[in-house]
């Protein structure tokens, strides 16, 4: 993707557009986040949202957003999910439908991050469970140059007693050494367009063929999933979900059935206690009927055999 320079100027060329700023007002962020929210999917916007967006847009950091939230006792993850995400993917298409420069979305994003950031510091200290590990490294696809939903998914993971990173890797090399070095039980991967889909496939067929039998599961979500459901079963992942809270119950399922199946790959040393954990033991591919136990699990089957290249 073409890298743009952020400058000052370019983002109040944007704000300094009268009849800009009321598209956006009455048109564009309405329309956006009414498609936005798809059956099935608990992210419905909360009334905030459009305040949030224009002041955002407008070089502002939402408080007045988040203290009529603060007031009413609205949780954080609500927040998270049902404010946050709907303006980031607002900012999104406000981009690539050239409403918005890529200066002035840029930097609206960068605020937006800080909201997040304030958020999980806020958030009460997670415990680490018991059972079979729970790590998870969340992605964006090599080249994007946006990670907020990345970062968010990993902050709903991380709340809810998991080892949680995220990266934007450049490449897909990139994303294979960042598995190799942390080796996760669950590879969360980002998808935004539907056209994206070929790179996502490819990315995750890098990554099995790298880690062959350490590879971790893959789930899969993002807003390509928001506006088709049935997209995930296309991906060649071994799970997906529409949103952060539904990737938490599909991500345990994920791990737990891995541990289930082969109980030396979810690693002793998380067996009867809570804590941070060590990885050392092998993390295998899920069990297929089909293959059987040593051989490649469905997923594994979709992404190198009908989807490589």
């Amino acid at each position: 993707m073409l890298q743009q320079q952020v400058t000052p100027d370019a983002m109040m060329s944007d704000l300094n557009q009268p009849a800009l700023v009321q598209a956006i007002r009455q048109r564009v962020i309405p329309q956006l986040l009414k498609l936005h929210a798809p059956p099935g999917c608990d992210d419905s916007p909360l009334p905030e949202t459009l305040a949030l967006v224009e002041a955002l847009i407008a070089g502002g950091q939402g408080e007045a957003q988040l203290a009529a939230l603060a007031a009413r006792g609205v949780p954080g993850d609500v927040i998270m999910l049902n404010l946050l995400a709907p303006a980031a993917r607002a900012l999104n298409e406000m981009w690539e439908q050239d409403h918005c420069s890529f200066a002035t979305v840029t930097l609206a994003m960068w605020r937006l991050r800080g909201i997040l950031r304030g958020i999980a510091e806020q958030a009460p200290q997670p415990v680490l469970v018991a059972g079979p590990e729970r790590s998870i490294l969340v992605s964006t696809l090599p080249g994007e140059q946006h990670d907020f939903g990345a970062a968010m998914v990993a902050e709903f993971f991380r709340n809810d007693g998991w080892i949680a990173q995220h990266i934007r890797p450049a490449t897909p090399a990139d994303l294979v050494a960042e598995v190799r070095a942390m080796r996760p039980a669950l590879l969360g991967l980002s998808i935004a367009r539907n056209e994206a889909l070929p790179q996502l496939r490819q990315a995750i067929a890098a990554m099995r063929r790298a880690m062959r039998r350490e590879a971790p599961a893959v789930i899969v979500d993002g807003a390509a999933l928001s506006l088709d459901p049935a997209f995930g079963a296309r991906t060649g992942a071994d799970g997906w979900a529409l949103d952060a809270r539904a990737a938490l119950g599909e991500g345990l399922r994920l791990v737990e059935a891995r541990a289930g199946a082969f109980p030396d790959a979810s690693g002793s040393h998380s067996k009867g206690r809570a804590g941070p954990v060590t990885r050392k033991e092998r993390i295998v591919g899920l069990p297929n009927p089909r293959w059987g136990v040593s051989g490649p699990g469905t997923a594994d089957h979709r992404a190198t055999a009908r989807g490589r290249g």
